[in-house]
């Protein structure tokens, strides 16, 4: 995902042809979290930006670290560390830009979690680089995707496994991680019914989706009786879940209930994210077209788009939007839509590599792919 943070460039060999699904399925979805973004600070005023917001979340990063599993590998060559590294590199250097930002514009020192609870958006990059490094070890076992879901269903049961160096959500994910890294390794999206999808096939994906878009706008008028909003964030443990966004009312107090209660949710939300995931990629177009090329820039979109963001809260931008309602709502729509494409283009790339994909060669001593591990 997110360009395979620019994987091409981090290797010394030539890279393989890029697929136009994947690039245009990563626009896809960078597209989904910025306009999420935009409207995050209004969406419970009104029935269309909750609903929005909540088909939105209910899939999009499962999806975008599924494509990032579809690029990962369970070997550890000089290929695999360098990309893992310049995750690393990235984040840190993206930790001291929002710092430096919140102490100019809001006069705010480090905090004691500085670096310990990634800044914003930033959670990603630590996520993806803790799954590349846990990712050789997962593979070897038996059942490996069965594993990963065990521990996204356990990660929920203990209040010590929240935000901190984003350990909620990189065990949440874990499973499309895995089954991203599976999809590659296996062969499972290798059908023709999936390579080249008939009509059939597309309305049954087009379907599940509206099915599941129906479900939302349904629950979007009564969405107080279940914030299922706050539990697709993937953050936090069931007994806080269920304390600040009981399911219909329900919100058990005994451990054991929470405990089952809390996973058996958990598990339905892994199940519709995977859902709905297959049924985007089988929608994503199969030629290579514009938003192909803007596919291959989606880091820089990420990593940028949460200062435009920050900059029209802060400026009172998306509340007065908010004002007008629904119609505000489509119209930060239109707004996430043209930021998205702004930070797309071509010269945003030449501007902003030092920031996005710094140099990180100094950081190796001269050695070639012997002296790594295989």
């Amino acid at each position: 995902m997110l360009d395979r943070v620019s994987s091409e460039t981090l290797s010394h060999t030539a890279p393989r042809p890029r697929v136009a699904v994947w690039d245009n399925a990563r626009f896809v979805l960078i597209l989904l979290v910025v306009v999420a973004h935009v409207i995050s600070t209004i969406r419970s005023q009104t029935p269309l930006g909750w609903g929005l917001y909540a088909f939105i979340y209910l899939f999009h990063m499962p999806a975008m670290i599924a494509l990032s599993g579809l690029f990962s590998k369970a070997d550890v060559t000089l290929k695999t560390v360098r990309s893992t590294v310049q995750l690393l590199v990235t984040w840190l250097g993206w930790e001291v830009i929002w710092a430096l930002i919140h102490f100019f514009a809001g006069g705010r020192d480090l905090s004691k979690n500085w670096l310990v609870a990634p800044a914003w958006t930033l959670w990603f990059l630590v996520t993806l680089a803790t799954m590349r490094i846990l990712l050789p070890y997962i593979v070897r076992l038996k059942h490996p995707l069965l594993f990963s879901i065990a521990l996204a269903l356990v990660a929920g049961l203990s209040p010590a496994i929240g935000g901190q160096f984003s350990a909620s959500r990189t065990l949440c994910f874990l499973p499309f991680f895995v089954a991203g890294w599976l999809i590659t390794n296996r062969g499972w999206l290798s059908g023709q019914w999936f390579t080249a999808p008939d009509r059939k096939t597309r309305a049954i994906a087009a379907g599940a989706l509206a099915v599941i878009a129906l479900g939302v706008a349904l629950l979007a008028p009564i969405r107080k009786e279940w914030r299922v909003d706050t539990w697709v964030v993937w953050r936090d443990n069931y007994a806080w879940l269920f304390d600040h966004a009981p399911v219909f009312g329900w919100s058990p107090t005994e451990w054991w209930a929470i405990a089952l209660g809390g996973a058996g949710v958990r598990l339905l939300l892994i199940l519709v994210a995977a859902a709905m995931t297959l049924a985007l990629l089988i929608l994503v177009p199969r030629g290579h077209s514009f938003i192909t090329v803007w596919g291959t820039r989606t880091l820089y979109v990420y990593l940028l788009h949460g200062l435009v963001v920050m900059a029209l809260r802060s400026s009172g931008a998306v509340a007065w939007f908010g004002e007008f309602g629904e119609a505000g709502v489509l119209m930060l729509v239109a707004l996430g839509i043209a930021i998205t494409l702004l930070l797309s283009m071509r010269w945003i790339t030449k501007v902003f590599r030092p920031l996005v994909e710094p140099k990180i060669d100094w950081i190796f001593a001269r050695a070639d792919e012997s002296i790594v591990k295989k």
